[in-house]
């Protein structure tokens, strides 16, 4: 009890601080509960799988590129884009297909890059590419993760600020000869407090396109009421979580985990409401920042691992051979300890506007 004035018991009661996991579970939990279905994935936990997509769907087609103080930004179409493409990773498991598995760290894009004369393409990164500010994400990410040609898109470097990037992207068996006459150009990296996610340089692409690559200020909004007024400012805009894009500027939901401990805070930002500790993610709060424990391994009593595709099963023999060894060659020995990514480089990565 707090003692008032006077000896008496103070009105204002101490306030038990919610877990920032535990807050940004239920939150993902009630965003994305209306566009899918949570399951549980083998050592990956409780997942999400979106339920209105066509059956070659793939995170980071349905929308565009543009590119911001946080590097290469995934602008979403979908009504959930705002939240999956920027926090968390993509499993893509043999029964299930697509999934996301939820992480704490927001970033404009968490993808791969490869890129070559004619053609460019990304990949939705898998759990296995933890985020780690000392090394980054680099361009060893698919020999370190082996990320194979199937789980990449590709289109050619003249569409890619195309408006709807689905419409141009190549066919699936196009991918191995792409893959073939492309290198990896990840480059994820600490860019003071945020996150920067290069890839292919601006300038270079900026070239070679038809039409304008377009730059927006990205907008973080960290309050769940804002965003709503954001989203009811917009023309014939639903109640979801899809990127806002007028002008150029770009808005998305971003919460401020920290913030959110304190219960009357995270009331006054929308986002109140019991917890369901049964739902919450094995993440751990470490020295004011978020970081994902490895995973499990699942017990071999409880049933067979989880069969993931890493995008290389539906090439066979030589094929699958020399591509392998052309990600290993394209790495040259390189690994995340010994070459971490490249940091923000002011002539490389800054737009040249006219």
């Amino acid at each position: 009890m707090v003692d008032g004035e006077g000896g008496m018991p103070s009105p204002i009661k101490p306030v038990k601080p919610v877990a920032p996991e535990e807050m940004a579970s239920r939150f993902f939990r009630e965003a994305l509960s209306p566009y899918g279905e949570w399951i549980e994935l083998g050592e990956y936990g409780r997942c999400w799988r979106p339920n209105i997509v066509d059956a070659d769907w793939a995170p980071y087609t349905l929308g565009s590129w543009a590119y911001s103080r946080y590097g290469w930004t995934w602008v979403s179409s979908e009504d959930f884009g705002g939240i999956v493409y920027h926090y968390g990773r993509w499993v893509r498991a043999v029964q299930e297909g697509w999934c996301w598995v939820p992480d704490l760290e927001w970033a404009s894009a968490w993808v791969a890059w490869r890129y070559g004369s004619d053609a460019i393409g990304w990949c939705p990164l898998p759990p296995k590419a933890e985020w780690n500010p000392a090394q980054g994400l680099g361009v060893w990410v698919d020999h370190a993760y082996d990320i194979g040609p199937d789980n990449y898109v590709f289109c050619g470097i003249s569409d890619f600020n195309d408006s709807n990037v689905r419409e141009v992207i190549f066919n699936a068996f196009e991918n191995p000869e792409c893959f073939l006459h492309t290198v990896n150009v990840t480059n994820i990296s600490a860019n003071g407090k945020s996150i920067f996610c290069g890839g292919p340089a601006y300038n270079w692409v900026a070239a070679r396109v038809k039409g304008t690559v377009p730059v927006v200020q990205v907008l973080k909004e960290r309050s769940l009421f804002k965003f709503r007024e954001h989203l009811n400012d917009a023309v014939e805009a639903p109640a979801s979580f899809r990127s806002l894009i007028k002008g150029e500027r770009l808005t998305l939901v971003a919460p401020e985990w920290g913030h959110l401990t304190d219960p009357r805070k995270a009331d006054a930002l929308g986002f109140a409401g019991e917890i369901d500790e049964s739902a919450v993610q094995k993440v751990k709060w470490v020295e004011g920042q978020l970081a994902e424990p490895a995973p499990e391994k699942p017990d071999a009593s409880e049933g067979p691992a989880l069969a993931v595709l890493e995008g290389w099963e539906p090439l066979v023999g030589s094929e699958r051979t020399f591509l392998r060894a052309k990600v290993a060659r394209e790495v040259a020995g390189m690994s995340p300890q010994s070459h971490p990514a490249d940091k923000f480089n002011v002539e490389r990565d800054t737009p040249l506007l006219q």
